[in-house]
């Protein structure tokens, strides 16, 4: 066993008046008890710490201290490389100290290794400990879902997501928990829908949906993390209640399908857009933003007779909806342009998408 593997591996039993050392073992040869004086201790550094500065955080020995004279040095992330200079040594002493405020969000370990000469290189890891000073935020402001009335308990609406820029592997700083504040209006109960505190995924809670009674709920919700218990952030959900046999999504002279190839179900809570290409310029007009509900359709994007000759670009927002299921999406949005030659056809334009393609044609 090395030298540098045997320091990193035990603790070395120190006084009180002498805390936070790093010595160097003697070199050995071969296998042989090893003696349960030598130690390197868990090196923590706290983020944020407000000084003053600059602060001890070890001390670096040598065994050789006492028969010439030693001088300490370190390199590596944080002292002689980017970001300089967070890390120093004293160069007679061997402290080892810290010269500002850490960002675990920014860098969460740092790698230094003693440049001295008479010993063999160790590596010092030195672990930046997480505090809690980000709060959730939540990938839209305003999230948009569609359930057919009558849906049964359990029925799921839509999904919304929350991210948390804190440690939520080694804490629960960055556990984010998910609630219902409160949904308007209040009838015929004042809990028609639950949310899945870990996933997020809002679902029917209560049979009763009536489209001629309450066409839209408005719902307030709230991510905390710490599991519920700490930092939080609000956003708003909008859920279109539709009546049965009466949908608007096979109607209208453009429409459009989107399918999930990953589960091989329909994509819902997919934002849309539709715009056409207009002169001067050329330049691209928003003309209508909708959302897929949950059989992958919305209402359609050009209303019968409302379709005009010329070059239109349907705008799918696939990296928010890869987001919301916990994947990463190689396309950040998907576009389809396409042109209309005959107003008076129907136009109808699938998508097939995963996190790394997609396909789409013209259907019918």
């Amino acid at each position: 066993m090395s030298p540098c593997t045997f320091a990193l591996l035990l603790l070395l039993l120190l006084p009180d008046t002498a805390p936070n050392v790093l010595t160097f073992p003697k070199p050995s040869h071969g296998l042989r008890r090893q003696k349960r004086d030598w130690v390197i201790p868990p090196i923590n550094c706290p983020e944020n710490d407000r000084g003053p500065f600059p602060k001890k955080v070890v001390q670096i020995k040598s065994n050789k201290d006492k028969e010439i004279k030693v001088f300490y040095s370190i390199t590596g992330q944080g002292a002689d490389s980017y970001p300089v200079g967070v890390f120093t040594i004293e160069r007679e002493t061997g402290w080892l100290e810290v010269t500002k405020p850490l960002d675990r969000e920014e860098i969460d370990k740092y790698i230094v290794t003693n440049g001295q000469s008479v010993e063999d290189p160790m590596e010092i890891i030195i672990t930046v400990v997480d505090q809690n000073d980000n709060a959730p935020v939540f990938t839209e402001a305003v999230f948009h879902g569609t359930v057919l009335e009558g849906a049964e308990p359990g029925t799921p609406v839509l999904q919304v997501l929350a991210t948390d820029a804190d440690d939520a592997v080694n804490s629960k700083n960055g556990a984010v928990a998910y609630s219902i504040l409160r949904q308007r209006p209040d009838h015929p109960q004042p809990h028609m829908f639950a949310i899945n505190s870990n996933t997020g995924v809002i679902s029917v809670a209560t049979a009763g949906l009536v489209a001629q009674v309450v066409p839209e709920y408005t719902l307030e919700i709230q991510a905390a993390d710490l599991e519920g218990y700490g930092l939080q952030a609000t956003a708003t959900v909008l859920i279109k209640v539709q009546a049965e046999g009466m949908s608007e999504t096979g109607n209208g002279s453009l429409t459009t399908h989107v399918l999930n190839t990953v589960t091989g179900l329909p994509a819902s809570s997919l934002t849309v857009r539709l715009a056409q290409l207009q002169e001067p310029g050329p330049q691209w007009t928003e003309l209508v933003e909708r959302w897929t509900d949950h059989d992958g359709r919305c209402p359609p994007l050009l209303a019968s007779g409302q379709a005009k000759a010329g070059t239109y670009k349907l705008r799918f927002e696939t990296a928010a909806y890869w987001q919301g299921l916990g994947h990463t999406s190689f396309y950040p949005f998907v576009e389809v342009v396409f042109t209309i030659t005959d107003p008076a056809q129907k136009l109808h334009i699938p998508l097939l998408i995963s996190p790394y393609s997609y396909t789409t044609y013209r259907g019918s």
